[in-house]
């Protein structure tokens, strides 16, 4: 399944690619066009070995002085591939536009064709500039933005000990060749500014598999400094790379709670608290998914308050059918 995402991912970049310097070229109308494409095949290649060169060797390149920049790139890289693909139905409506003004004044004099071949190329060069630069703009602005959203939940049957009690939920950070180790510090900082009691962590931490070292030592740290601690699942990528690995480096390296279709009581009392952990379905089937919801409830009391994780949405399906009050 990975590959075949990564076939139809690329097929769909170099389509986009080409697609966008051929409409480019239609409207720009140059007297020669293969110059204009050698070039463009040299600078794409050039970029495209450049961001290989950043992902393979991002580990070692990381506090280098050449890190910042080849950082910066990587993020101008989002910005230039989402305004390629921004600029295509833009291009291709100034096509139409101008095929069919040919068509109907095909007898126009040679200066009144010219001023319109004058605008078509002025249009050909504002349209990439603005929506390159405005996904450029965003990727940079983005990459410096952390939002962070509050919830509030209200229940009548609530424990005691759960009355104020705050949860802050890390998910998705990936750390790797988009979010590097500098990023994950920030994320952990603004985490403590919450003044959590209790920190969960629902999959996909990490992509580099190479920075499974330092990103424990910093979980160590920051599990440290949370009064309940911190609880872990997994998430697809975690599959998609060596959960093995990563499983047995969080096990070994950090005091978190991994959580894999299982569950820890987090409160005792009449109304004890638990919190369960689902794994990922790769396959997307409910039976898959019951019989990992079913592992993780195990044991946990009817009149218990469960708190359940869940890495994908499709387990709010079971998690409603249980009658689980948080998910």
């Amino acid at each position: 399944m990975r590959i075949l995402f990564n076939i139809i991912f690329s097929a769909i970049l170099l389509i986009g690619l080409v697609g966008f310097w051929a409409l480019f070229l239609n409207l720009w109308k140059p007297k020669k066009k293969w110059p204009a494409w050698v070039g463009y095949i040299i600078i794409i290649g050039a970029w495209f070995a450049a961001i290989r060169y950043y992902i393979l060797n991002q580990v070692d390149l990381y506090g280098t002085m050449y890190y910042p920049l080849m950082n910066m790139f990587r993020t101008e890289s989002y910005g230039f591939l989402f305004g390629v693909f921004l600029a295509i139905p833009v291009f291709i409506i100034l096509s139409l536009l101008y095929w069919t003004i040919n068509k109907i004044w095909s007898k126009t004099p040679e200066e009144n064709r010219t001023g319109r071949r004058a605008f078509f190329r002025t249009a050909a060069t504002i349209v990439p500039l603005a929506t390159i630069g405005g996904s450029s703009y965003a990727a940079f602005a983005g990459q410096q933005e952390v939002v962070v959203t509050h919830e509030s939940f209200g229940y009548t049957n609530l424990p005691p000990g759960l009355k104020n009690y705050k949860i802050v939920q890390l998910s998705d950070i990936h750390i790797g060749p988009s979010i590097d180790l500098d990023d994950f510090d920030e994320i952990l900082k603004l985490a403590l500014l919450q003044k959590p009691n209790r920190v969960v962590i629902t999959g996909d931490l990490i992509d580099k598999l190479a920075w499974l070292p330092q990103v424990c030592e910093r979980l160590t740290t920051f599990a440290k400094q949370i009064p309940d601690g911190v609880d872990f699942i997994l998430g697809n990528h975690e599959y998609h790379h060596d959960v093995n690995k990563v499983l047995d480096a969080l096990k070994r390296n950090t005091p978190m709670n991994i959580l894999v279709n299982s569950n820890i009581q987090i409160m005792g009392g009449k109304q004890p608290v638990y919190i369960a952990g689902v794994a990922y379905d790769n396959d997307r089937k409910k039976d898959n998914r019951e019989a990992m919801i079913n592992k993780a409830l195990s044991g946990i009391p009817d009149y218990a308050f469960v708190i359940l994780l869940a890495h994908h949405p499709e387990f709010f399906e079971e998690s409603i059918e249980r009658k689980i009050p948080l998910t």
